[in-house]
């Protein structure tokens, strides 16, 4: 038997519990979702809601106010939308919807209420070809119809999230790939035809669209695409080409991944994909910086490859660059000096060039011959060489060249990162 005041503590948390839960259920319940299209608010007789996490919203009435025609088969309790070609079948309480006869899997059962069927946000966009975003401040979703994307060569205007995506740098391959786009076409990789081998499972059926630097123009417009994402580095002079195809969205910087990622997550209506993607990145830096000696931090970083001439080069810019600079190591002085972003180093005489607390070297043997790898051989057991502090403090390491530098996109990084934590020893 409990005593009496044991008792009465006992109720008083009951009463407490039993006073609270309601307030919680109806700030839940009373929150109220908004919808605008193109900026233009939206009324609905059912109300939007959340629902174990997920925001509901009317789907006929946003269809139709978008251009669509429904029907609706009570008996099934299926509901069949059509707009713009496309084919939209929903069923009540499942999962698995079909656009165009292709099944889909819904992040939540549409839900009846008062006959009216919800579904999720997400599914909005990705059946209704328009781009749908998250206003948390608000509690509004946002729906446009067009997205214009300005770019150093002109503007790019997509009247429909694109389905037909053409591809001509190999980082927007990797991250499309991440953003869960197969690309129709896409530029080869440098090595390890047709795609690199880490993305290559996500790219069965894209067509290759022959080098990065050369993509064949002829055979991007049979792909008749929806939009076609390139670089000011590879692409400036064929713009006018590519442009008269489709939209042209070109990217500023070939090595800026991040910059890169956030553009084409827009594009693809991807959003949500890159935001989860970089906040785990940045969680990873900082774990990163955090775990690194204090005798570490900072110290300068050599990245240098062989070429296939003999001659060897040393990187003050690019993608590995920026990685580097992000997790707070420096540059080795006598490059600096160089004022060069790509330091030709031509002579075992300038060798101390390539130098640094840590050397990362990512040759690549482009032909599959090894001839670049004998050069590298030549560089590497001189008596110059074997004097460098990076090679005689034994932090010297041959890296992959792939994921280093010839992809340059958003998963290539997180390897890039991953393997870091193996050179300095912080797994």
């Amino acid at each position: 038997m409990l005593s009496s005041k044991k008792w009465l503590v006992f109720l008083l948390c009951i009463a407490l519990v039993m006073a609270l839960a309601p307030v919680t259920a109806a700030t839940a319940a009373s929150k109220t979702i908004n919808v605008t299209i193109d900026g233009k608010s939206q009324s609905y007789s059912v109300s939007p809601r959340i629902v174990n996490g997920r925001t509901l919203v009317p789907y006929r009435a946003i269809s139709e106010a978008l251009g669509g025609t429904v029907a609706y088969d009570a008996k099934a309790k299926k509901a069949t939308i059509t707009k713009s070609g496309s084919t939209i079948e929903l069923t009540q309480s499942s999962k698995t919807a079909r656009i165009n006869g292709s099944a889909v899997t819904l992040d939540a059962a549409p839900l009846n209420v008062n006959g009216t069927l919800l579904v999720p946000l997400r599914f909005v966009g990705e059946s209704l070809g328009v781009w749908v975003t998250w206003n948390n401040a608000s509690s509004t979703a946002v729906l446009e119809t067009k997205r214009t994307f300005k770019h150093q060569l002109g503007s790019a205007v997509l009247n429909k999230v694109p389905k037909r995506v053409v591809v001509l740098f190999n980082g927007g391959v990797d991250i499309s790939v991440l953003l869960k786009v197969k690309p129709v076409g896409a530029v080869e990789s440098y090595i390890q035809q047709p795609f690199y081998e880490y993305i290559r499972p996500n790219l069965i059926g894209t067509k290759t669209l022959g080098d990065e630097t050369q993509p064949n123009v002829e055979a991007i417009a049979t792909l008749k695409p929806d939009v076609i994402i390139g670089t000011i580095e590879r692409h400036e002079k064929i713009y006018p080409q590519l442009s008269k195809i489709a939209p042209t969205i070109i990217m500023d910087d070939l090595s800026a991944w991040q910059d890169n990622l956030q553009v084409m997550s827009k594009v693809y209506n991807k959003e949500d994909i890159a935001t989860t993607f970089m906040a785990d990145w940045k969680a990873q830096v900082a774990d990163f910086k955090r775990k690194l000696p204090s005798s570490v931090k900072g110290a300068a970083v050599s990245i240098i490859r062989i070429n296939p001439n003999g001659t060897a080069r040393a990187y003050n810019a690019g993608f590995a660059y920026k990685i580097f600079k992000e997790l707070g190591f420096s540059t080795p002085k006598a490059q600096l000096a160089t004022g060069e972003q790509f330091i030709a180093v031509t002579s075992q005489e300038q060798v101390s060039l390539l130098d640094g607390d840590y050397i990362f070297d990512f040759t690549t043997d482009w032909d599959g011959d090894g001839a670049v790898l004998q050069h590298q051989k030549t560089w590497t057991t001189s008596a110059l060489w074997k004097n460098l502090k990076g090679v005689k403090n034994n932090h010297y390491y041959k890296v992959n060249s792939v994921t280093w530098n010839l992809s340059g996109g958003a998963l290539a990084a997180k390897l890039m990162l991953d393997d870091l934590y193996f050179y300095f020893g912080l797994e």
